[in-house]
């Protein structure tokens, strides 16, 4: 009876992983194709090694052994399984090596980067930390290791450890993919990938290239830490409620920005609910990356300020809630992706969700699905306590396109990147954006039939375009050319929600030149602070204007994908004031130089002397501009 009571206790700890990893995603893992069940089955095998192994060590009376393989046990199982506990408490996911990438701390990497101070974090590794110690205790009690056998399993440690990353390394490692590993699997795998990209080993060619000593990693989203913001007194113009509906890559011209009746291009559903929209038909974002481009639009701040400045800068969540709002941030953005998670984890939000929550197994580019979230809105929105500031961020037409053939009209479409099938890629592109209007249509349509919904003003935008060899880059972060930086952009206000020169001025904007960088100037003047004295400080690191109110932002306004919140895939810059614009990338020896409103398409470079004073401010801002490819040699398409 001992020794089966021994043996049970020995296997307590893999019990523990695999009965709440099945409370978790048990549908999930009954599901796995036989792809996936056999590595999940030798992933717990090999736990249930590692883990008995360090265990029965531990379960000796005395001795050094003793104590060193029970303070690894405690402490291993506590950080392991209350790490990964507490991770997917908050996310609905575990924290595998997507999470982990580029995370440049490796003590942030070994906690996940997780908010240790908050309650359901400290639940779990309370929790955890409990079932450790008891499991020990009774090892102790009903099992009986002796000198030479613990011996002996001590070296068995280290193999089993290293056989959990062969294994998790070989199968379901990523969220991209169902992850046929059991937790302990992926948390060990993602520290050791986290460990080779803080030695520069994930990465040594770029590391060399960039001269990176060892020990730094590449530059992704990392977590902010705000300056506080005094308390502000909310005086809007006329008692309302302000939404942001932000999509992912869409371009403006797939967009029907003025009302249309016809509206023959990607956003008929849209289009169909906001008939009195006001259109910015001259928008454009400050950057083509997602993480530059909304560090811009939440802070107002320019994506070429200093590393300190844009990661203690508030968002506009800060400030709403400051100003006695109540606050919300729903996408369907898979957050995992280069930690976009840390960015918007500390907002002070009452309700929220992420792609994760909202499906676990969603894709880790495009997200959840769109009209999934749109109805995780819906059944939030009624607890929302007015007057109120949200937004609602979609994702699904960022690459590989979330398409649905019943709702594709844009054909012949086809998932090819080849040159030949350009037009063809072009269309199912449009007919992801056709699909995500769905459900931003669905939102609107359900928002104007709530009582608050006619309090509610709605500002809507895209974080950048989309290129499709125009300037022989396909995707999006490659340039500011303007097929990835001109944008859609209008605001849906009922009646008595502005005042009558709000109205005035927003619809006087729709010919002219606004920027991302406007953006949060206008939302903190809905919010009804910008005049508000404690915001001077604050307001004086925003170089944009509120739309809502005459006065334009008309000095030169920088563009660039290369920002201190997001590494650049590689350098790009541009500047524009009012039509002119300069542009280059890391193999232009100069700036070109266009008028977008005579040359939309960016196809006559006037000259950098047409363009003057903006190429030498530009040189003064981004500093170096070196022909880094020789002559002949620069990327003809970045979608191959």
């Amino acid at each position: 009876m001992r020794r089966l009571l021994g043996a049970l206790v020995l296997a307590a700890p893999v019990s523990w992983i695999v009965w709440t990893d099945f409370v978790r995603r048990g549908l999930d893992i009954a599901s796995f194709s036989p792809h996936y069940r056999l590595p999940y089955e030798l992933g717990v095998a090999e736990s249930f090694v590692m883990w008995s192994v360090l265990l029965f060590v531990a379960s000796r009376r005395r001795g050094v052994l003793k104590s060193i393989a029970s303070t690894l046990f405690v402490a291993l199982f506590t950080l392991i399984i209350g790490v990964e506990a507490a991770f997917h408490a908050m996310w609905n996911s575990y924290l595998t090596l997507d999470g982990q990438l580029h995370t440049r701390s490796i003590f942030d990497s070994l906690f996940g980067a997780l908010p240790l101070g908050r309650p359901l974090v400290i639940f779990h590794l309370v929790t955890t930390f409990a079932v450790a110690v008891w499991t020990v205790r009774f090892s102790r009690r009903f099992t009986k290791a002796r000198a030479w056998s613990a011996r002996l399993m001590t070296l068995a440690v280290l193999g089993s450890f290293y056989g959990v990353y062969l294994f998790t390394d070989k199968y379901g490692s990523s969220y991209r993919f169902p992850t046929g590993s059991p937790e302990d699997s992926l948390y060990l795998h993602s520290m050791l990938y986290s460990a080779k990209e803080n030695l520069a080993i994930a990465y040594p060619e770029w590391a060399a290239e960039h001269q990176i000593e060892r020990g730094s990693t590449r530059l992704h989203v990392t977590r902010r830490t705000p300056e506080a913001v005094p308390p502000l007194t909310a005086a809007p113009a006329k008692k309302r409620n302000v939404v942001l509906i932000l999509e992912e890559s869409q371009r403006d011209d797939v967009t029907c920005n003025d009302h249309d009746a016809r509206c023959d291009r990607s956003t008929p559903w849209s289009n169909a609910v906001t008939k009195n929209r006001m259109p910015l038909d001259e928008l454009h974002s400050n950057a083509s990356t997602t993480a530059i481009s909304i560090s811009t639009l939440w802070s107002g701040l320019r994506p070429t300020d200093g590393h300190d400045e844009l990661l203690s800068a508030p968002l506009l969540w800060d400030y709403a809630a400051a100003a006695g709002y109540d606050t919300a941030y729903w996408t369907s953005q898979n957050l995992m992706f280069g930690n976009a998670r840390l960015y918007v984890e500390d907002l002070p939000i009452s309700h929220g969700a992420a792609a994760t929550t909202v499906d676990a197994g969603a894709d880790l580019d495009a997200g959840a699905r769109d009209t999934d979230l749109t109805e995780w809105v819906k059944r939030d929105w009624p607890e929302m306590r007015e007057p109120f500031f949200a937004v609602v961020h979609y994702s699904n037409p960022h690459v590989p396109y979330l398409y649905d053939k019943d709702f594709a009209p844009f054909q012949p479409a086809e998932r090819n990147y080849s040159p030949e099938k350009n037009t063809e890629y072009e269309n199912y592109y449009k007919d992801a954006v056709y699909l995500s209007d769905v459900a931003v249509g669905e939102l609107v349509r359900y928002i104007r039939s709530t009582d608050a919904g006619k309090r509610t003003v709605i500002v809507y935008t895209a974080d950048h375009g989309e290129a499709f060899r125009e300037h022989w880059q396909t995707c999006h972060t490659f340039s500011t050319y303007e097929e990835e930086v001109h944008v859609p952009g209008w605001i849906d206000a009922p009646p008595g929600t502005l005042s009558d020169d709000e109205k005035a001025n927003i619809e006087h904007a729709q010919k002219e030149y606004v920027w991302h960088l406007d953006f949060a100037p206008t939302f903190l003047d809905l919010l009804g602070v910008w005049e508000d004295p404690a915001l001077k400080s604050f307001k004086a690191k925003m170089p944009g204007h509120p739309i809502t109110r005459s006065e334009r932002t008309l000095a030169p306004v920088v563009m660039t994908n290369c920002s201190w919140v997001w590494e650049c895939e590689f350098r790009n810059w541009g500047m524009m004031q009012g039509p002119r614009k300069i542009e280059a990338r890391e193999w232009d020896g100069q700036f070109h130089c266009f008028d977008v409103a005579k040359d939309p398409n960016e196809v006559n470079d006037l000259g950098e002397e047409a363009c003057a004073p903006l190429p030498d401010l530009a040189r003064s801002i981004f500093h170096v501009m070196p022909n880094v490819t020789p002559p002949g040699k620069k990327p003809v398409d970045w979608g191959q």
